[in-house]
């Protein structure tokens, strides 16, 4: 049995050092042994904590080890004394949450909110500078990144929103984002937009980014709202997509930036193909880890000095963090695309926040079932997480109609996965599926006759009808009338292509599904003979009641009697 080791500590510089002690720990836990990481001797250690390994210790391993490798001893980064900005930054973060800088996996300096990994290019000037003790330590640069033939060039865009959309009709957009959008997605601080864009609207234009954050909201809006005519709708997007993708507004990647990718991604999803949705959730991933809000804050090395936010801050950058992550497994799993993850012990600290506004917590205990590590060689591991998703989804509750919808979307990811892996699914298995997709049709009729475009409200029923197609049971074939009628309802609503050509597609399919029974049941009309009635059948009961009248007087005294109920007797004598 493993136990917790014994351990000590002693520091490494002098006691009138005003950096962080560092711990040497007599013994280190076997993940760090075989990973060669610095260990604190705890159990369990910082390293697995943080990063979610199974913490344990060989209590027949030396205590102490004699050998340390020159790199294992630079890995903390030392902090010399004249470094008191980095230093009281290093104090403040890691003995909050008792975590060495030795695991520190990342540097950031909040006047550019930029994040890089601690063994990078850009942050190992800083590292050399420390180990040193420099005067003046190296900013956080991309030193000699590139020969600097070419100067950069200059930022390509500016305020037009003000122009191009008046503010009593911004004033009604933010109220409907407000109302139909965020309590879904409820990542942003309303009041605190509604009063940047007052000012935005009249004469105190706020930065670049917070324009194309405005440009997104106003988008998704007038999608639910009609308020834009479809030209001003498109600009308003496409504006938000130049600033966004402008060399001088990305490489500071704010919250604001991140906001603002997590709207435009969830525009073309509603709007565009599945591709191109798939992309924007890639980019909107990378933001998240540039930001490094992929890590808990005592998980980053501040390069400034401290700056940790309030609470009600911190809440909306874990809530931004979550909801990216939400919007992109979602897209990623929905279209059979690579997942990009990160530790989920590091992210565990954001799916703890959503207490936030309307129904965000719902829409984060939905994804949170996905199984997001699709890549393995044992499919039967594959296939047992993806039925116990399953189960989870089905026993997840939601409220919002668009959850619903949601929860049907994954629940039928799922099945279609299975269906590949494994044609031979269970009765319960389809029965979940067949729950999730029967509760997404009343839904679907609530949200299309509110006339709200959510993206799924087509896609749902559509691929529900698909899933009873090829389930071709009798409790699927009970459902497909239920389905079609519900579909045919929303293109009566939308009469939209992409409706029209959704149920022509189910039409065509159920018309070759009928064609398929109706060509079976021919064949075994032929085998029978439909036409021609059972001959032997009355010869054949007549000689089994001679029969029973000659083994037992006493029950051919009761016949006729109910030959099928006979035959289906269980005349075994228990044990």
């Amino acid at each position: 049995m493993a136990a917790q080791p014994q351990h000590r500590s002693s520091p490494v510089d002098s006691p009138e050092a005003p950096g962080p002690v560092r711990q040497r720990s007599r013994q280190a836990c076997l993940p760090c042994r075989r990973r060669k990481r610095k260990c604190d001797g705890k159990l369990p250690c910082n390293v697995c904590q943080g990063y979610g390994y199974d913490c344990a210790y060989d209590s027949t391993s030396p205590s102490t080890s004699t050998k340390r490798s020159r790199s294992e001893n630079l890995a903390p980064l030392q902090l010399p004394k004249k470094t008191t900005r980095l230093t009281h930054s290093l104090g403040a973060g890691p003995s909050k949450g008792s975590t060495d800088s030795s695991i520190l996996p990342g540097v950031i300096e909040p006047s550019k909110p930029r994040y890089v990994g601690r063994y990078s290019c850009i942050a190992f000037p800083l590292y050399v500078g420390l180990e040193v003790q420099a005067t003046n330590l190296p900013r956080l640069h991309s030193f000699a990144y590139h020969t600097g033939v070419r100067r950069e060039p200059p930022c390509a865009v500016s305020h037009k929103i003000v122009e191009k959309v008046p503010w009593n009709i911004a004033r009604s957009l933010i109220e409907v984002f407000t109302a139909v959008i965020h309590p879904v997605f409820g990542f942003l601080d309303m009041d605190r937009i509604c009063v940047l864009c007052e000012k935005h609207w009249h004469g105190q234009p706020q930065d670049m980014a917070f324009e194309a954050l405005i440009c997104g909201i106003l988008g998704l809006a007038s999608l639910f709202n009609d308020s834009l005519d479809q030209g001003t709708e498109t600009w308003v997007v496409l504006h938000a997509k130049e600033i966004l993708e402008d060399d001088v507004i990305s490489r500071f990647p704010t919250l604001e930036t991140i906001a603002a990718w997590i709207l435009r991604t969830i525009y073309v999803r509603s709007t565009g193909r599945p591709h191109v949705a798939w992309l924007c959730s890639c980019t909107l991933m990378h933001l998240v880890e540039a930001a490094g809000l992929h890590h808990a804050p005592e998980f980053i090395m501040q390069a400034m000095g401290n700056t940790n936010p309030n609470p009600e801050t911190s809440e909306i950058i874990n809530r931004t963090a979550q909801v990216a992550n939400c919007v992109h497994v979602l897209i990623a799993f929905e279209y059979g695309r690579s997942i990009m993850t990160f530790n989920r012990q590091i992210l565990g600290h954001n799916s703890t926040i959503p207490r936030g506004p309307g129904f965000t917590s719902q829409l984060c205990s939905l994804l949170a079932t996905i199984p997001t590590n699709q890549v393995t060689e044992d499919v039967d591991i594959l296939i047992q997480e993806l039925l116990s998703a399953l189960e989870k989804l089905a026993n997840t509750n939601v409220d919002h109609d668009f959850l619903i919808l949601l929860r049907a979307d994954l629940t039928l990811s799922i099945y279609r996965r299975l269906r590949v892996m494994d044609p031979s699914l269970q009765q319960g298995q389809n029965d979940r599926v067949i729950a999730a997709g029967t509760a997404a049709l009343p839904a679907a009729r609530r949200l299309a006759s509110q006339n709200q475009p959510w993206w799924n409200i087509v896609g749902s029923v559509f691929q529900f009808a698909c899933s009873l197609l090829v389930m071709d049971t009798p409790a699927s074939c009970e459902k497909l009338s239920e389905t079609m009628d519900t579909l045919e309802m929303i293109v009566d609503r939308f009469q939209t292509h992409l409706a029209k050509e959704a149920l022509s597609t189910v039409r065509q399919l159920v018309r070759a599904s009928l064609e398929k029974k109706r060509k079976g049941v021919e064949a075994l009309e032929r085998v029978v003979g439909a036409s021609a009635p059972d001959t032997d059948t009355p010869a054949r009961e007549s000689q089994i009641m001679q029969d029973i009248a000659s083994l037992s007087p006493s029950l051919a005294a009761q016949l006729p009697i109910d030959l099928e109920y006979l035959w289906a007797m269980n005349f075994e004598m228990p044990l």
